[in-house]
């Protein structure tokens, strides 16, 4: 198999953002913008995690992928299905041996419960897409304090963190309220549970807490100068505007916009480490 098909099972841009992520929780609880040994190796660690867990999750996702996704890897023929789960398998090992060996306990825990709960949630829950739309966010939000474990300062990164959760939760269920038709039959969310009126009154509740958690910082613990204020005060505008895309069922747009401000956001986390 060609060696960009294994690329193609693990979408590098997604575990480039994590390992992004790790990098911002590690400089935030440093004090200042820095890279060093320690931190390549936990940004690698992240890297082959978020990989392993994209690569588990399309396995398990094969037999509907072939109606809903043919593109994919898998359905496609482009990578066998054993393939992608020792792939998978061999990702998930190297990260955990590589995170026991070189990272602090704590780091090498985070390390191990993300990797069972992508099992889990690929093989377990994986039709139960509500559940899985918090392990998704929970997933990108502790990269952030992942990449704090290695020095063990947590006192800001956990406000950033929970923002980050419930801006990536607000973000699975816009998908989830684009793709409801396609999803019947084969997954359950929450749109189909409660209707979309309640599910964008959630959106809404979950932006406006991930909103209001990244300026604690700034009043309660002093974190972060002007630049930081005004990265992620452009990112809530975003974010509004994202949800007012959604009342208006232009999901894609939705998503595109709340995409775009996850990132100002996390480079607003960084001007605060500056």
């Amino acid at each position: 198999m060609a060696a960009k098909n294994f690329l193609l099972i693990i979408r590098p841009l997604y575990c480039i953002m994590a390992a992004f992520g790790v990098f911002i929780g590690y400089s935030v609880a440093a004090g200042a913008v820095q890279f060093n040994a320690l931190l390549g190796i936990a940004m690698a660690v992240a890297f082959l995690v978020c990989g392993g867990g994209i690569a588990i999750n399309d396995y398990f996702d094969r037999n509907v992928d072939k109606k809903l996704h043919p593109q994919k890897p898998i359905p496609s023929g482009k990578v066998k299905a054993k393939t992608a789960l020792a792939f998978s398998l061999l990702l998930f090992a190297a990260a955990n041996i590589i995170a026991i060996a070189s990272l602090p306990m704590v780091s090498a825990a985070i390390a191990l419960a993300f990797t069972l709960l992508f099992l889990a949630y690929s093989s377990v829950l994986a039709k139960a897409k509500y559940i899985g739309n918090f392990v998704v966010a929970s997933g990108t939000a502790f990269t952030l304090v992942f990449g704090a474990s290695p020095i063990g300062n947590y006192t800001v990164i956990v406000f950033l963190a929970a923002s980050a959760f419930f801006v990536n939760v607000s973000r699975e269920l816009i998908k989830d309220l684009e793709d409801r038709e396609a999803d019947r039959g084969h997954k359950t969310t929450l749109p189909m549970l409660v209707g979309e009126k309640a599910v964008d009154a959630l959106i809404f509740i979950y932006y406006l807490l991930a909103m209001l958690l990244v300026y604690v910082p700034v009043f309660m613990l002093a974190f972060g100068k002007f630049l930081f204020i005004a990265v992620v005060s452009i990112a809530n505008i975003v974010f509004l505007l994202s949800f007012g895309e959604t009342v208006k069922r232009n999901y894609a747009r939705a998503q595109a916009m709340a995409k775009a401000a996850m990132f100002i956001a996390l480079l607003g986390f960084l001007a605060g480490a500056v």
